[in-house]
């Protein structure tokens, strides 16, 4: 019988971190923080840790693995499973990782002799993966942060079996939202295009949503695009994984290094991408460039910052990096699981249901 303990993430957006037991075993799905000054814990104990067997991580955001460093402190050896681009990108060094490669997709990966695991692409960010698993007799599905609609990226599922899910824990960051990815990045690019003067600043962090843009802009307009050397890392990755894109980009990710990275040249009118939490460079790119319109894309807007910003200065656009209120309920009608937990919103809790 499945114990599932939420130790943070449900009605919250951030520091995910799910304690699953059954027969006296358990399993963690991620180990994170919030995204706040604090940098507020899950609520994880010694006693958790001292029960786990696995623990499965699903992407190298913060809000997902900033907690790691308490289960070697308090003494865990067992395997910290993730993808062999989630264990690159993370800052940290986990002593117990166990990656697994590409080619392992849609197979089962036996742990112990009671725990196996299929994992697959859930479109969120290169390297970020959904689990499912089976845990003794039971079998649990776990999203991660699922994107349906990357530009760039692949979202898959689980291939249709006889096993049925106990328990299923589902994304639902953007339960309050129903948005076209797509439609986003067309009324986006015709506004840059309307604005062809002026240059273009888009606060960006290490995500799908980034590197979406950037190509999806590369491909749609005659600017020059700059990328922030913190950013860099980030599409070095997608260049490294290139199984993990849609077949039909990958000849685009291409060009993109060749002709936008590669390029040194300054022009009146570039696109470029900052990191979002570093409002002195910022600052600093908007004394050089006065006349330039800066784009928000998402939760982190302009009231983040100190500075202030009058209306002819900068644009919201919101692009979507979970699944919205028709992904969601498309996604819980495939897994189809006993009990279903919505996590990754404060909107939504273990009781809730949309079905």
């Amino acid at each position: 019988m499945l114990n599932v303990e939420i130790l943070g993430g449900v009605g919250e957006y951030g520091r995910n971190c799910f304690f699953i037991e059954n027969n006296g075993h358990a399993i963690l799905l991620d180990c994170g923080v919030m995204n706040n000054r604090q940098k507020t814990l899950p609520n994880l104990t010694q006693a958790h840790v001292a029960k786990l067997d696995a623990v499965f991580i699903s992407h190298s955001h913060t809000d997902h693995t900033g907690a790691l460093p308490l289960l070697e402190e308090w003494g865990y050896t067992g395997p910290i499973i993730m993808s062999n681009m989630t264990a690159q990108q993370l800052k940290q060094f986990c002593q117990n990782t166990r990656t697994f490669q590409s080619e392992s997709i849609g197979e089962w990966i036996d742990i112990r002799n009671h725990i196996a695991f299929q994992w697959g692409y859930n479109g969120h960010l290169i390297g970020s993966v959904w689990y499912k698993i089976r845990f003794f007799k039971e079998v649990i599905f776990y999203s991660g942060d699922y994107v349906v609609d990357s530009y760039l990226l692949k979202a898959t599922l689980p291939i249709e079996d006889r096993n049925v899910y106990n328990v299923a824990i589902i994304d639902s960051g953007h339960v309050e939202k129903r948005i076209d990815n797509l439609e986003v990045l067309e009324e986006m690019t015709e506004y840059i295009n309307v604005n062809s003067g002026r240059p273009i600043i888009f606060p960006s962090s290490f995500s799908g949503k980034t590197a979406d843009i950037a190509a999806y802009l590369f491909q749609h307009t005659t600017r020059a695009i700059r990328v922030d050397p913190e950013l860099l890392s980030l599409f070095e990755n997608y260049f490294e994984a290139p199984e993990n894109l849609l077949a039909t980009k990958k000849t685009i990710l291409q060009q993109f290094k060749l002709e936008c990275l590669a390029k040194k040249a300054e022009s009146e009118n570039v696109i470029y991408f900052v990191p979002e939490r570093d409002e002195a460079k910022l600052v600093k790119l908007l004394h050089k460039k006065p006349t330039s319109i800066v784009i928000f894309t998402g939760y982190w807007n302009r009231g983040k910052y100190k500075m202030k910003l009058f209306k002819n200065q900068y644009k919201d656009f919101f692009y979507k990096t979970h699944p919205d209120f028709h992904d969601i309920i498309a996604l819980s009608k495939k897994i189809h699981a006993h009990k279903t937990i919505y996590f990754h919103s404060s909107l939504t809790n273990s009781e809730t249901t949309f079905l």
